[in-house]
């Protein structure tokens, strides 16, 4: 609808300048006609008088007033010419010649009427005197050269005035032909256009036609991320509790008996309930992260053990990590989650057993890399590759793999692992790429970008190696937590490590109690949960910084929304412990905060 009113507007504004161009060259030639008239009769009335003055001095029967009338009508008309004014008989108004060479033809033109005028009167009166002034004399002679030259100016001014219709003649030809062209050209581009949006349409109802399954499978995914990011916070609290829970009872029990064993039994089946929670929060893309400098060797040695026994006793696990290998700032328990879940898509992938192996190496990308449809930027990597020599990926399956929920293992799988992978590699910056072939296996390859941190990496994994004890010294923590059979359980475990805890249920009550410190001793940390009724973790930052900017806070949560937070987290303003958390993790982490020297 846009395109034809445009081309309808282009029309009419062709349409209008060409006729008002049409117009203006209309006046112009009539004008130039009438000059050209007014010329002829100039030429007119000077052949006239020249041949009736000749009659005269030869002594016919002409009365000399009339030679006067054609001389001063000639002289009248190039003055008419020259300055404007009306035509006589004709009736047509002229305006006064502005063409400099066309002005200058006409004076000459007038010079030359003004010298016949003054000619044929010295002839008359000198026939009257008896001179001989008659054809063939001198006299005559001159009159004749002045008149030719005359006839000749009226020539040169009538030809340059045809010349001027000519070219308006062609000026207009040109300018109507230049706004045809520009008419039909905008018709075939409108054309084209039209043709072209016409295909587009019909491409992209077809590409909503074959979207309408992915809609729904991200339809799909929305929903599962909100119903993990509404569920992970309770669940993370409950299973947080539990583990807390049964650590403090293994401090009071002896590690070789049955009770202590039990306990253990139960964590692990907590960490499993933890394990799953995450791997929906990474897919759904609504898990906090803790970027930290990480070395992927020292990831994948970690988790070596733990990938024997997810691949069974008829798979071979076999790793290649390259020596110096760069290191890379990501989430080490995301990173934890890409290996396991790639190894577990290989096992799957091998129904009768085979081969998986995992490799690292450092790779430059100087001119970009294409991997399939994948596309890695340049510059500096860690390739983490994980091969398997399985049943492969068919072409038409390949492109879907990481799509969420999409899966070929019917009745058996979720379709959440390579959705996760794909997940959080992309927010870690990097890239995924697939290879396969049917029947000879499939390589994923993730490629994360390289960190030049490598310093304070090392460092802080010194100072952690370095501590050999969380016990505290009576420092005061104030817990805010509003599940009450969590804060019942991390206060525990604190209380049992040496601190003094005191214990809030919300982020009012923590203010209040900071408030009754005023005058005494004060907290030496605030542990304080996230997402809260009332006020939240942020708020209580944000007073607490108020009253006591110095006092350090440790966030525990499972996940949150909040986006001020989450960017607190990256740039690494803010502390936080991620929930299901062990005992251990809680006070190491208390105590690396309590041992950092305060901000001056």
């Amino acid at each position: 609808m846009g395109l034809s009113i445009l081309i309808l507007v282009l029309g009419a504004a062709s349409s209008i300048l060409w006729g008002t161009t049409y117009s203006v060259s209309e006046r112009l030639k009539l004008r130039d006609r009438a000059l050209i008239r007014a010329t002829r009769d100039i030429s007119l009335s000077l052949a006239t008088s020249h041949l009736w003055l000749e009659e005269v001095l030869t002594g016919d029967d002409i009365d000399s007033k009339k030679i006067w009338g054609l001389l001063d009508r000639a002289h009248d008309l190039a003055l008419r010419l020259l300055d404007g004014g009306r035509l006589p008989q004709q009736g047509t108004e002229l305006s006064a010649i502005d063409d400099r060479a066309l002005r200058q033809r006409v004076e000459s033109l007038l010079t030359d009427i003004d010298g016949l005028r003054g000619l044929a009167r010295e002839r008359l009166s000198g026939q009257g005197s008896g001179l001989d002034t008659g054809v063939g004399s001198m006299i005559d002679a001159r009159y004749d050269i002045l008149f030719e030259h005359a006839i000749e100016a009226a020539t040169a001014v009538e030809k340059e005035l045809e010349g001027r219709i000519l070219r308006d003649d062609r000026r207009t030809r040109r300018i109507f032909l230049g706004l045809l062209l520009v008419w039909l050209t905008t018709v075939a581009v409108a054309a084209v256009g039209l043709w072209r949006r016409e295909q587009r349409r019909l491409v992209a109802e077809e590409s909503l036609r074959r979207s309408e399954a992915d809609l729904l499978q991200a339809q799909k995914m929305e929903a599962v991320g909100r119903l993990a990011g509404g569920l992970a916070h309770d669940i993370n609290n409950f299973v947080t509790a539990i583990t807390s829970q049964c650590e403090l009872v293994q401090l009071d029990t002896a590690p070789e008996s049955p009770l202590a064993h039990r306990m253990e039994v139960v964590i692990g089946t907590a960490q499993k309930i933890s394990y799953l929670i995450r791997r929906l929060l990474a897919f759904s893309r609504r898990q906090p992260i803790q970027p930290q400098v990480v070395h992927l060797n020292t990831v994948v040695a970690g988790l070596e053990e733990m990938m024997r026994g997810l691949v069974g006793e008829d798979m071979q696990l076999s790793t290649v990590l390259g020596p110096d290998l760069w290191s890379v700032k990501v989430d080490p328990s995301q990173i934890e989650q890409v290996v396991l879940n790639l190894v577990v898509n290989a096992r799957e992938a091998s129904p009768r057993g085979g081969k998986i192996m995992i490799e690292t190496v450092n790779i430059l990308v100087e001119r970009g890399l294409f991997e399939g449809p994948t596309v890695v930027a340049p510059g500096d990597y860690v390739l983490l590759a994980v091969s398997d020599t399985g049943t492969g990926i068919s072409p038409d399956l390949r492109d879907r793999i990481f799509e969420p929920f999409f899966t070929t293992k019917a009745g058996t799988g979720n379709g959440l692992g390579l959705a996760t992978v794909y997940g959080i590699v992309k927010q870690a910056g990097g890239h995924v790429s697939v290879y396969s072939e049917v029947g000879r296996g499939t390589t994923f390859k993730v490629y994360l970008p390289r960190t030049l941190d490598e310093s304070k990496g090392i460092a802080v994994a010194a100072v952690a190696k370095s501590r050999v004890s969380f016990t505290g010294g009576g420092e005061r923590l104030l817990l805010v937590e509003d599940n009450g059979e969590l804060r019942e359980a991390t206060g525990g475990i604190l209380s049992a490590y040496g601190y003094r805890v005191q214990s809030v249920e919300s982020g009012e009550a923590a203010l209040a109690a900071l408030d009754v410190l005023d005058n005494g001793a004060e907290f030496d940390l605030v542990v304080s949960d996230v997402v809260m009724p009332g006020l939240s973790g942020k708020d209580v930052l944000d007073r607490i910084r108020e009253r006591r900017p110095n006092l350090p806070v440790l966030f525990i949560s499972g996940y949150t929304d909040n986006v001020i937070f989450r960017h607190g987290l990256l740039a690494g303003e803010l502390d936080f412990l991620e929930k299901p958390f062990a005992a251990a993790r809680l006070v190491a982490k208390v105590r690396e905060i309590l041992d950092r020297p305060s901000p001056t």
